[in-house]
């Protein structure tokens, strides 16, 4: 037979297409050459088989996009190109009697994955192990769509191809020596670094044009994409020690952590769209007169934390259990601001520079931000179980928490004209006690019947002043509880919730489980000192107007769910598991009426309740979900498994401008496996998603403004061929094809997310 000339057939490759399927050429050259080996000779004497528990993978692959590259990745995490290296590699090697090295990882270029682990253990003696990890996320920075402007965000502004880089590298020491505490150290470096998609999306020029209400101060639009630029590193040092001391294991850790971030974020606002050709009512795909807001952070932060736990049993019916921790965390900001892009030096009017497209009105910014905050913790658990009667088992349970935050900022402040307002001073302060009980029930009494509940209630009390100072003189403040603007509240929320429940094993092949969840949680605001305003009120305050103004003096949120799961096997080759999840959840709101005309003095000490909203239902969510998986296995070579999940969501409101909405949508797949023979197994999937939640909604003004929601439907089928080449070399060849599209019309991504995309790759291990 022929051999193959692999050079001259890449040789003959003239496009990039046909380059990819050359890529593929090592490891089907390997197959063919594999094939064409023949057997080898018999041995002389039948030798003992040596397990091949190590082996090395190869994989090249591919895809081909006819649409919107971006989703794609974000959709199926991977590049949307070419990419190919070793996706799997372990091995392992005693190297005496009584130390093993093991090493595995993984290296595949294209993807950005990367990882490789080493590790070192004496028996009897303990561990050492480091490794490193790398991998890639990608996002889609595309905007909003905006309905009959047939506009997506600002396509112009940057690329929408993003991506995340997430690393780590670890180092890991444990002593395990009998009669002797386990002790373990560990360290960590972990970093993130790129830019993804944000969503706080930047807001258009609104007009009669765009289809919204007339006039070009209402920014209504929120469609114009934002992109965050990632810069975040984190180094971590853990001591753990493990020990028994008779009918007790206690444990205790110190944890110090130390991070860097660095990070900003670009947000366009107020681009126009201008007409083609200076047509009259055709409108461009882009965008001008873009204002750019670069909003800038950069932190670094301290944590200290130590903990304790332990377990004594005192016999097999009673247990105590204890864990306590401390953190505290000292937060330095070592710079930050929120400026304009090309138009912030040089806000002249368009009748002199001449440039129509460029705004005059200007944006709050900030710049030569520095502070910082301390948070201290305390958390204590306390669990009792114990085993009064036979089948019964009673645990009760106390928690308790207090944490504390101080938190300052300063920065240089500038008002819409960009004119300097002076520096201003943020401060808080927060107090916090929260102490929570509860008790568990279990009875294994009844044959074939498991019953359990549980109750829990808690409380939580919190104190928080707030405060914005301005020095307009540059030198102080004369009385800082005064000048400026405060808010001092005094939240206390109350928890409650039950969880009722039972097993039943109704038969050999056949269990029930039921378990109902009724959870209450109110939270009451009183906001008993400040000098915030009403309309009607005085002139504003230094600097601004009105920063703290409480807006809200309960917020109630009731839960009651209720699930049924069904596990049969009416056969020894098939099985059914059926579930139903219900779940309706109220809001209640009561707010305060900023617009009244019988306005509280600037210190009053209480909010006087002519002026506070009786409490409405804000918010109505029912959900229903039913899922069913099948598997069968009718023969010893083929199975058969199915999924699938029908979600019902529904949300009720009196907001009027985006109202009730709805989140529905069904997803499912099937998959088929069948060995052909001894040596080649296919495998075929097809999966399903499909929503159609898409709503528009209103302004101020009644007219139509950026819907939110999706119209999507998805497909996806792959096809999976697996062939044992020789018992140590094992070849496959995967393909998958999946489209998703925009199902009806619009939603609010306007179909420009949708894609097609062919995705092909073949992969050989080799074992020793």
């Amino acid at each position: 037979m022929k051999p193959i000339q692999f050079t001259k057939f890449l040789a003959q490759c003239s496009s990039l297409h046909s380059f990819r399927v050359a890529l593929a050429a090592p490891a089907l050259l390997l197959t063919f050459a594999t094939a064409q080996a023949g057997s080898p000779a018999a041995p002389t004497a039948p030798a003992e088989e040596v397990p091949l528990s190590n082996w090395i993978g190869f994989t090249i692959g591919g895809a081909f996009v006819n649409g919107d590259d971006a989703a794609m990745r974000q959709r199926t995490h991977t590049n949307g190109d070419f990419y190919g290296g070793i996706d799997s590699l372990q091995f392992s090697k005693a190297v005496n009697d009584s130390t093993t090295l093991t090493l595995d990882g993984h290296a595949l270029p294209g993807l950005e994955d990367y990882e490789f682990n080493i590790n070192i253990e004496k028996t009897d003696v303990g561990y050492i192990k480091a490794g490193y990890k790398q991998f890639r996320t990608w996002y889609d920075a595309s905007g909003g769509y905006l309905e009959g402007a047939n506009m997506i965000g600002v396509g112009n502004q940057f690329n929408d191809e993003q991506s995340i880089d997430r690393g780590e590298i670890y180092f890991e020491a444990g002593l395990r020596m009998e009669k002797l505490p386990e002790i373990t150290f560990s360290y960590r470096h972990l970093w993130r670094n790129g830019q993804k998609d944000s969503t706080c999306w930047g807001d258009t020029q609104s007009n009669a044009g765009w289809g919204g209400a007339p006039g070009t101060q209402n920014f209504a639009f929120k469609l114009m994409p934002a992109l965050w630029d990632i810069d975040e590193s984190t180094d971590i040092f853990e001591l753990d020690v493990e020990h028994t001391l008779g009918n007790t294991d206690i444990g205790m850790g110190l944890v110090f952590e130390s991070y860097n971030l660095d990070n900003s974020r670009y947000t366009p606002r107020w681009g126009n769209q201008p007409k083609v050709n200076g047509g009259s009512t055709t409108k461009a795909d882009t965008m001008i007169g873009v204002n750019e807001i670069n909003l800038t952070e950069k932190t670094d932060a301290d944590i200290f934390a130590s903990h304790i736990h332990s377990v004594t049993r005192f016999n097999d019916k009673a247990w105590l259990s204890f864990a306590a921790s401390y953190s505290n965390m000292d937060t330095d900001i070592g710079g930050g601001s929120r400026t304009w892009g090309k138009y912030w030096a040089n806000p002249v009017p368009p009748a002199v520079t001449g440039d129509s497209n460029k705004p005059t009105i200007r944006d709050y910014a900030y710049d030569q931000m520095s502070g910082g905050s301390s948070v201290n913790q305390f958390i204590a658990n306390l669990n009792f179980m114990w085993v009064p009667v036979q089948d019964l088992t009673v645990t009760p349970s106390l928690r308790y928490e207090n944490e504390s935050i101080d938190t300052f900022s300063k920065f240089r402040a500038f008002n819409t004209n960009q004119t300097w307002q002076g520096l201003e001073s943020l401060a808080a302060y927060t107090d916090k006690d929260s102490t929570t009980g509860a008790l568990d029930l279990r009875y294994t009494g009844f044959s074939d019947i498991v019953l359990f509940a549980k109750g829990q209630w808690g409380r939580e009390n919190e104190d928080v002043l707030r405060k914005d100072r301005y020095m307009t003189d540059g030198t102080g403040v004369p009385d800082a509880d005064l000048d400026g603007e405060f808010l001092s509240s005094d939240i206390q929320i109350d928890e409650q919730e039950y969880v009722l429940g039972a097993n039943w094993y109704a038969r050999s092949n056949l269990s029930f489980a039921l378990q109902g969840i009724h959870s209450e949680r109110d939270q009451s605001l009183d906001h008993y000192e400040g000098n915030e305003q009403y309309a009607s009120a005085q002139a504003p305050l230094p600097g601004g107007a009105n920063n703290f103004r409480p807006i809200m003096t309960e917020h109630n949120v009731e839960i009651d769910d209720l699930s049924v799961r069904m596990t049969w096997r009416p056969m020894s080759n098939l099985s059914l598991v059926t579930r139903y999840d219900y779940r309706h959840t109220e809001i209640e709101n009561r707010g305060i009426n900023w617009s009244k005309n019988a306005a509280p003095t600037t210190t009053s000490p209480n909010i006087d309740p002519a002026v506070i909203y009786p409490t409405v239902e804000s918010g109505d969510i029912a959900s229903h979900i039913v899922s069913q998986s099948v598997t069968w296995s009718p023969t010893a070579r083929f199975y058969l498994q199915g999924n699938a999940s029908w979600i019902r969501s529904e949300t009720k409101t009196p907001e009027t401008y985006t109202g009730n909405s709805d989140s529905d949508y069904f997803m499912g797949s099937l998959t088929a496996g069948y060995a052909i023979d001894d040596r080649t197994d296919i495998t075929a999937s097809y999966t399903y998603y499909g929503a159609s939640n898409y709503a528009n909604s209103t302004n101020y003004y009644g007219a139509n403004t950026m819907g939110y929601g999706l119209n999507t439907e998805e497909h996806a089928v792959s096809l999976t061929l697996t062939r044992l080449l020789t018992p140590s070399m094992i070849w496959n060849l995967r393909y998958a094809y999946i489209t998703s599209n925009t199902d009806p019309m619009p939603d609010q991504s306007g179909g420009y997310n949708d894609f097609d995309a062919h995705m092909i790759s073949t992969g050989l291990q080799i074992r020793f």
